[in-house]
């Protein structure tokens, strides 16, 4: 469950404002001292703020760079891929989840009651099998670009001993993401173009990966207890029963923020294809709501059988497939790949990222800083002052010239989800499956 947001019109009309509603509350509004409970900050979570604003150059440059974001879901991913640290996260679970110090929970938290649940693009797979969905999974397939598209995307889902409707599952994925500039510094100064190799990435640039595990608890629900009355499912109890309703829901927390999500399975393989399953998913944190969809396959790419009916499951759902997305699994082929991937050690500056929060945004201003009493987030200002003075800038003490750690603060926060963008790759149907020849 990765909780993702996306900014483009997916799906429903609207889709794209309910992806963002907390921008379109507060976006472009400036800072709302009002948002923040100074005793509370002080009073709670001053260790975490000291951690993230004080001691730590890099969460200060996240929060600096989502700021400039202004509640852009896919240019906060990048910032977030880029600067995010675990300093940033217990920083966001202390003022926002657990303290409520920022006052930026503008949506009611807790799971959707079954058969209150949004509606899903197209009826669910009936009866379906709890079971076969045990074991690994590759997504090899996804449709929002912001989230579904990462490298090396592998879920493993296993049964717990003493329970008969959910299981565990461990989630992994790799996001790319920018090395800092000088670091190291480019052939003759010029930065050069950069490849993509199935899951490798070829060229001088400097791409890094962020490494990301995780862990959550899905739980399948019982479509015997949904409601008669819902308009979820029509014919109810006949032999023609269409439902709509989410196969299964789960609760989680990442990056120190809380999630809830629907799951529905859409489609899946005839008993003699290769095994796949097509998930469309919507949750929430309780700051903004997402949705997305992708497919798994015990196999690290589709055949063409599987190919057919997944196109023609998404076409059914009214999603284009040339949206899609093919996910680079290259990294499982043999361990040695693997460790190929993770040629850059990433820490410190470069440590895992997160999808798109854009109440980060809002903590990313000086007043916060003040409040506490630390170093403000947006030192670009004291930057700036001492350049236009003639002086050389005094920045955090790094190994790095001072003119690549000014640049962090100028840069276009933009920059870092196009890098991003840039290798994902689109499916490409062969001309048999367009045509269901």
């Amino acid at each position: 469950a990765t909780a993702a947001l996306t900014a483009a019109v997916f799906l429903t009309p609207d889709a794209a404002l309910a992806e963002n509603e907390l921008s379109a509350r507060y976006g472009g509004k400036g800072f709302d001292t009002s948002l923040v409970d100074q005793t509370c900050l002080v009073d709670r979570c001053s260790l975490q703020a000291k951690a993230c604003l004080a001691d730590d150059p890099s969460c200060r440059k996240g929060l600096t760079c989502t700021a400039k974001c202004l509640g852009d879901n896919a240019c906060i991913t990048g910032c977030m891929a880029r600067y995010g640290d675990e300093n940033l996260d217990n920083l966001l679970k202390c003022t926002i989840e657990d303290n409520e110090c920022i006052k930026v929970a503008i949506l009611d938290g807790g799971a959707d009651n079954f058969g209150e649940e949004p509606r899903a693009p197209a009826p669910t797979v009936r009866n379906f099998n709890l079971a076969s969905m045990e074991g690994s999974w590759y997504k090899v397939v996804g449709f929002n670009p912001n989230y579904d598209c990462y490298a090396c995307q592998r879920n493993t889902f296993s049964a717990p001993s003493q329970s008969g409707d959910s299981l565990q599952v461990d989630v992994e994925f790799s996001m790319p993401h920018l090395m800092p500039d000088g670091t190291p510094p480019p052939p003759k100064n010029v930065r050069e173009s950069v490849r993509a190799e199935d899951g490798l990435m070829v060229g001088s640039q400097s791409i890094g990966f962020n490494d990301y595990s995780t862990h959550e608890n899905m739980v399948f629900d019982n479509p015997n207890s949904i409601s008669a009355e819902t308009n979820l499912v029509l014919s109810k109890g006949t032999d023609n029963e269409v439902s709509y309703a989410r196969t299964a829901h789960s609760e989680g927390e990442m990056f120190g923020l809380k999630f809830w999500e629907n799951w529905y399975i859409i489609g899946e393989n005839d008993p003699d294809q290769a095994e796949f399953k097509f998930v469309y998913y919507n949750g929430k944190t309780r700051q903004n709501t997402y949705e997305g969809a992708f497919v798994y396959s015990r196999t690290r790419d589709l055949d063409l059988t599987a190919m057919k009916k997944v196109y023609q499951i998404a076409s059914d759902a009214g999603m284009n497939p040339d949206q899609f997305c093919k996910i680079r699994n290259g990294c499982f082929d043999t361990e040695k790949t693997v460790d190929a991937v993770k040629v850059v050690p990433v820490t410190g500056d470069g440590a895992v990222g997160t999808p798109s929060n854009p109440f980060r945004g809002i903590l990313a201003s000086t007043k916060v800083s003040e409040l506490l009493g630390v170093e403000p987030v947006a030192a670009e200002g004291d930057i700036l002052r001492q350049l236009s003075s003639g002086a050389t800038p005094q920045v955090p003490e790094s190994k790095r010239p001072w003119r690549y750690e000014l640049g962090d603060y100028l840069e276009n926060p933009h920059r870092h989800f196009k890098a991003m963008d840039s290798l994902r790759l689109i499916m490409d149907w062969p001309e048999s499956v367009i045509k269901q020849d």
